[in-house]
């Protein structure tokens, strides 16, 4: 069957007015065209040769597992209707701010929690490629993930099992949008406390949050918000990585100079430089065609490539 163009899906040219209706009712800027950005496709290796383990076969598991799982965080909390992809947050107390201190980013992270759990936020929930890879985990990996942000800060929050856990975990991302560029502080949310992190995730997010990338396009609750949520993340500006008081950043080495990854990624780039440590990231990203964003690379491209990311630098 001949699969439609997306100005011919049904609800195509409604859903558009939502999108703007919804940013304007939030009383920020939109961030999203007239045209909702286009679904997401599912991943699929390109057969590269850099992957260190086969792509993760879930041909066995159904949509119905899918939905059963994600629901255990509570069904209130999932499957909201929208009209904005990013839920409004107030504006920040402190007026003037240049800088938020480390109390005001636990708040923030505290009050997305908080919005996600009452069920004010709209969370897409996914299987994500990337947490089901190599050698970060073999398993299915459960995400709610949901977006906030005012003049101050963008908020990401990320509710994350895998499929053999019984209890959620909760991590967030506040980007202090007030300095240029923009901080961004990485963190588990505990029920004592805010466990800030800083070099475990540098390995994956030396650019900041990464897109949404659902292993199967059936394992994924809202195909458009999804959409949305990835354009709202790849609009995000060039940020830098927050590394927390017991934490010194470690010397990472040389940073890659191949010409085909180092146009974007390097000091005052697009994206910061890449490094030996986030091999991993790389290795997905490459290999799914997800990076680079504008073209697949040549067969010698992969193999200075593969030589890089197998050398001991």
């Amino acid at each position: 069957m001949k699969s439609l163009s997306p100005a011919a899906r049904p609800g195509f040219h409604l859903l558009r007015w939502f999108y703007l209706l919804g940013w304007l009712l939030s009383g920020l800027t939109p961030v999203i065209a007239a045209e909702p950005p286009p679904l997401i496709a599912p991943a699929v290796s390109t057969g590269t040769g850099l992957l260190l383990e086969p792509p993760l076969d879930l041909s066995w598991f159904s949509r119905e597992d899918f939905e059963a799982v994600c629901a255990t965080v509570g069904a209130h909390r999932i499957h909201k209707s929208w009209t904005n992809p990013i839920t409004s947050l107030p504006p920040h107390a402190r007026s003037g701010v240049h800088g938020l201190t480390e109390p005001e980013v636990v708040g923030y992270m505290r009050q997305v929690k908080r919005l996600f759990d009452d069920g004010q936020s709209v969370p897409i929930s996914d299987v994500g490629l990337i947490s089901t890879q190599e050698d970060v985990n073999r398993r299915p990996m459960f995400n709610h993930i949901a977006a906030f942000s005012n003049a101050t800060v963008r908020v990401f929050l990320l509710v994350q099992r895998t499929s053999r856990e019984k209890d959620w975990g909760y991590f967030s991302i506040v980007q202090d949008l007030t300095l240029d560029p923009p901080l961004d502080y990485f963190a588990e949310i505990q029920e004592a406390r805010i466990k800030f992190e800083g070099i475990s995730c540098y390995k994956c997010h030396s650019s900041g949050p990464l897109a949404i990338h659902p292993v199967r396009a059936d394992l994924l609750s809202d195909p458009p918000l999804a959409a949305a949520l990835s354009q709202f993340i790849a609009d995000q500006p060039r940020s830098r990585m927050h590394f927390p008081d017991h934490e010194h950043p470690p010397d990472y080495g040389a940073p890659m100079a191949l010409r085909f990854c180092s146009r974007c990624h390097k000091e005052n780039g697009d994206r910061g430089p890449l490094f030996q440590v986030q091999a991993h990231p790389i290795r997905i990203l490459v290999d799914f065609g997800y990076m680079p964003p504008n073209r697949a690379l040549k067969p010698e491209e992969i193999a200075e490539l593969k030589a890089w990311l197998d050398s001991k630098k």
